[in-house]
């Protein structure tokens, strides 16, 4: 069995998909109906069947929540087609900012802005940025 033989000084800020703190939020199950999977801190949106969800940007009244991180997933970092995802609706997780962002911008993904979401902290493009829903 390895041992970790160097440590970070400073822990990571998040990674997609984390819950960022404790304040109340709500969770719900959704059926992945993605063939190719969704990965965690995406944005997703209404699907096809009752309570199926899909990361094909939809529109802001298509939106249902941000997947959430979890551990007991069959493929590291995603949920694969057929499995139930946890999806964040309100409270506040990471994601990877589409773009340049301040706090308190309006939370716009693939041309949607996502109703009653903003963001939390400022972010350059592709990095780890907090959004705080309802």
């Amino acid at each position: 069995m390895p041992i970790q033989t160097s440590y970070s000084e400073n822990i990571r800020a998040g990674v997609p998909g984390a819950i960022v703190d404790m304040i109340p939020k709500t969770l719900i199950s959704r059926t992945v109906e993605d063939a190719a999977g969704i990965a965690f801190g995406l944005p997703v949106y209404q699907g096809a069947a009752d309570k199926g969800v899909t990361a094909t940007a939809g529109t802001a009244a298509d939106f249902v929540g941000f997947t959430v991180l979890d551990r007991s997933v069959a493929v590291d970092s995603q949920f694969s087609q057929y499995e139930s995802a946890r999806i964040m609706t309100k409270g506040a997780i990471w994601i990877t900012a589409p773009a340049a962002v301040a706090a308190g911008d309006a939370v716009v993904i693939g041309g949607v802005t996502i109703p009653d979401a903003r963001y939390d902290t400022s972010a350059a493009a592709n990095q780890i940025v907090q959004v705080r829903l309802g």
